[in-house]
């Protein structure tokens, strides 16, 4: 799904904890909520993030650090884009 205003599934995906915690732009917040609106394939990860850190919140004894928590995702895809390069497919 792509287009001026659009972003695409890699990135909304990219974007969902920044998009979870408000710390996108408005204007990216914008992108990413009606992406996840239109996109059936993304909104289940945003679905699943949601609610894991709403579980993590609820079952932590301290807070991770909002930057830490993105290197991690980050990594994750990362390694979700190697293993699919690796495999000759590519999802978005």
């Amino acid at each position: 799904m792509s287009g001026p205003e659009n972003i695409s599934c890699r990135q909304a995906i990219e974007n969902l904890w920044a998009y979870i915690d408000g710390e996108l732009p408005a204007h990216d917040t914008d992108r990413v909520h009606e992406h996840l609106e239109a996109c059936k394939a993304c909104y289940p990860h945003f679905d699943f993030q949601r609610a894991f850190r709403a579980f993590i919140g609820q079952h932590m004894k301290h807070p991770v650090p909002a930057g830490l928590r993105r290197r991690v995702f980050l990594a994750l895809l990362e390694e979700e884009r190697a293993s699919a390069a690796g495999s000759g497919a590519e999802s978005e």
